[in-house]
């Protein structure tokens, strides 16, 4: 069978949540027989971005970038100089490169490589996973090609894109693939305990870590305990057999998250996309002042989360917990969840992009 040459260059970074869905994309184009794929991820060097690739062996450069803000910030007189740079470099790399087409999933890194994609006329899209588009999307917008989008009401914001397409969470191969009882063996899990699996993402996570010093007595009584703390967290040395704190989850995450009972989490689309796919029950704690705030309200409206403001998550003493918990029905948060969208998107987003490659390569 005669294969196809196709090169994607991606683009996002600076936290996890970007990150994941790009990599679930690769390695769902892998995966198609009639291809023959390379990729290559453009990022900052500050996000955990190029550690997360090492395991899919994707090449990674960094390239200068500049956040966009709207406040005053000294800052904001020489970040224009970044982005200009990051353009420059989005060129040099797309003429070494010579994609078929560019995938971003926000982050201010993506913008000048979505600019300078109109200058060579590569066909750009962009995954928009949160419910109100960013900055940098925004951006990126009038040099994009197509867009995906998971919730029906961010597509107003694209409009005039050759496609807007609406499609499920993209989530990881070990997510599709996600297996209980490995968790059980690569965590040293009691098999006989419900499991509650607490994330504070790259973002936030010390507040979350504090609040969980608290909680843990009540938890105990009731679950074993998987907390990702992060890196050089302040976590106090608590022993207990049922405690397990792991700064960073190299492999197996998918079985951590199918064998969890809750868990307890940020609202990043990124995580909660792989939560709906899963059918996992989460208890969402959004990052105050930014984007999570409403992904959160907007499932919570659907009934497929609970959440709590992080003041109140950590004010929480354990007869709040114990109310909370009583109005917990194991399983059913996490059906809804997955109710919400009709299933992983990784084949629609990447007959998306093989589509606009298409267009290109036949020109």
């Amino acid at each position: 069978m005669n294969k196809r040459n196709c090169r994607i260059l991606l683009t996002g970074g600076g936290s996890g949540g970007p990150t994941v869905p790009l990599l679930g994309l690769a390695q769902t184009l892998l995966e198609r027989e009639e291809l023959r794929c390379e990729f290559l991820f453009l990022g900052g060097g500050k996000g955990p971005e190029q550690r997360m690739l090492k395991e899919y062996e994707i090449p990674f450069r960094i390239i200068p970038s500049g956040k966009l803000r709207r406040y005053w910030d000294w800052k904001n007189l020489i970040d224009p100089f970044f982005v200009l740079a990051g353009f420059f470099a989005g060129v040099r790399h797309l003429i070494s490169f010579r994609p078929d087409a560019v995938v971003s999933a926000g982050s201010y890194v993506s913008v000048p490589v979505a600019w300078s994609c109109g200058l060579f006329r590569i066909p750009h899209l962009i995954l928009q996973m949160d419910f109100l588009p960013g900055l940098a999307n925004r951006l990126m917008s009038p040099f994009s090609r197509a867009v995906a989008c998971y919730f029906e009401d961010s597509l107003e914001t694209f409009k005039g894109r050759v496609r807007r397409k609406i499609i499920g969470p993209v989530v990881r191969k070990d997510i599709l693939e996600a297996d209980p009882s490995r968790a059980e063996k690569r965590f040293n899990l009691d098999p006989e305990l419900p499991l509650l699996t607490v994330t504070g993402g790259g973002q936030g996570a010390r507040e979350l870590n504090l609040a969980v010093e608290n909680l843990l007595e009540v938890w105990l009584g009731h679950w074993q305990v998987v907390h990702l703390t992060g890196k050089n967290s302040s976590v106090k040395d608590i022993r207990h057999p049922h405690y397990h704190p792991i700064e960073f989850v190299e492999k197996g995450m998918g079985d951590l998250l199918a064998r969890s009972e809750l868990v307890i989490t940020r609202a990043g689309m990124g995580m909660l996309g792989e939560l709906s796919v899963l059918a996992r029950d989460a208890l969402v704690i959004p990052l105050p002042g930014t984007h999570q705030e409403e992904n959160a309200r907007v499932l919570e409206r659907k009934g497929a989360i609970l959440t709590l403001d992080q003041q109140s998550f950590a004010a929480a003493d354990q007869e709040v917990w114990r109310c909370l918990m009583e109005k917990h029905q194991p399983g059913r948060l996490g059906e809804l969840l997955q109710q919400t969208w009709t299933g992983p998107g990784n084949q629609e987003l990447a007959d998306l992009i093989l589509h606009c490659a298409s267009i290109r390569k036949s020109k």
